[in-house]
């Protein structure tokens, strides 16, 4: 991809930052992603239904001639010193640890690698559910593709993202790095993410726009919880092996009858296997009246997918759910859903373009006069995956 002027200000900020060795400055730009509907589906071998957007991670990367890794960050405005022979997660370095998971995995794979130089630029709010992480780790992992003398595919480097996030500590599925990865403007991508297949699907959004309200609440409990549900589910595939032998995992649940299937299946756990095998069915049927232009019946799933995080997932949390409540009260807004690992972070809306601006004044005067807080809002759109700029 050519340089942009984006691009161009982030290699300069780059040597700004640590000097111009004349090495190579290999410079990337990676999505962050919405999800549309498919929410806590893909670590059960379900179906998702992410785009990329048109806010991004840029990196900007260069070899060194020790083992020091030295990464500084833009928008915390903080640098973190490490090196290569000591990967250990570690608390105090936060943010910093993504890179430390990606090259932990690059090095399991047998690539040896130098010490580097790492600037990062990034758009996306962070812990706002926009997989800002995933957008971190593909960006990293491209631009030391384009440095080192190794090759990799692209489903290969989202998988190895993904690796790299569970070494971090969140057992997360393949939704966020394979969207980073594999985003095309215009199109969502329904991914299923037991066989990998995936397709492209034009969004006929033609007069609307994609909202994400981020509700600035800090998902304190999100890994706690996210690693928790994940573990109900494995625990209660087990028991429903027990009665289907052929089950492999939670989304083949959703083309039996749910009632019978699940009868006596204790709490929490009835409710989390009813939420993924319906939020399958949903995500299938979503894409399905897309194709047939019907963005009404799409934006009414949106409405059934958080009635489901909510009430039998149990991932949201007030300000979400009184968001959501506002927004699809409002004329011209499609459907409006939590989006993410829950516990704060964001809501994402379709409306109709000329009820944008009604839609925040709406969440403004709630949100403010039931949380004492203001909202922020991203109008985005859909972008391409994550790809390296060539000068």
């Amino acid at each position: 991809m050519p340089y942009t002027p984006k691009a161009a200000a982030v290699r300069q900020k780059f040597i700004s930052t640590f000097g111009d060795t004349g090495r190579m400055v290999a410079v990337v730009r990676s999505p962050g992603r919405v999800n549309l509907i498919g929410e806590h589906t893909d670590y059960n071998d379900g179906y998702v239904f992410p785009a990329a957007v048109n806010l991004s991670i840029h990196v900007a990367v260069q070899r060194r001639t020790d083992t020091q890794v030295h990464v500084y960050s833009s928008l915390f405005e903080e640098r973190v010193d490490y090196d290569l022979k000591s990967l250990r997660v570690e608390r105090e370095h936060g943010w910093a640890n993504y890179t430390k998971g990606v090259l932990n995995i690059l090095t399991n794979r047998g690539w040896k690698l130098d010490g580097l130089n790492v600037y990062i630029d990034s758009d996306i709010p962070p812990g706002g559910g926009m997989s800002s992480s995933a957008a971190l780790e593909c960006a990293f992992a491209m631009a030391c593709l384009a440095l080192f003398p190794y090759q990799i595919s692209r489903l290969d480097m989202a998988k190895a993202c993904q690796k790299a996030e569970h070494y971090v500590g969140i057992q997360c599925g393949i939704m966020d790095q394979f969207a980073s990865v594999f985003g095309k403007k215009g199109n969502g991508i329904f991914l299923d993410c037991r066989t990998m297949k995936f397709e492209h699907v034009p969004l006929p959004l033609d007069g609307h726009t994609i909202l994400v309200v981020n509700s600035r609440v800090k998902r304190s409990l999100a890994t706690v919880e996210y690693n928790k549900r994940r573990k109900e589910c494995e625990d209660v595939l087990k028991l429903l092996k027990t009665r289907f032998p052929g089950i492999r995992a939670l989304r083949d649940l959703e083309n039996e009858d749910m009632n019978k299937a699940l009868a006596g299946t204790p709490e929490p756990h009835k409710s989390r296997a009813w939420h993924v095998a319906m939020e399958c069915r949903r995500t299938r049927k979503a894409v399905e009246v897309l194709r047939q232009g019907d963005l009404p019946a799409f934006g009414r799933l949106m409405n059934e997918s958080h009635a489901s995080l909510r009430d039998l997932y149990q991932v949201s949390c007030p300000e979400l759910d009184a968001l959501a409540e506002v927004a699809q009260g409002v004329k011209g807004v499609i459907g409006a859903r939590m989006m993410g690992g829950g516990f704060g972070g964001c809501l994402i809306a379709i409306a109709q373009k000329d009820a944008v601006e009604s839609l925040k004044h709406e969440l403004s005067h709630m949100y403010l006069k039931r949380f004492a807080a203001t909202p922020e809002f991203h109008e985005v759109s859909t972008e391409d995956g994550t790809e390296e700029y060539k000068p």
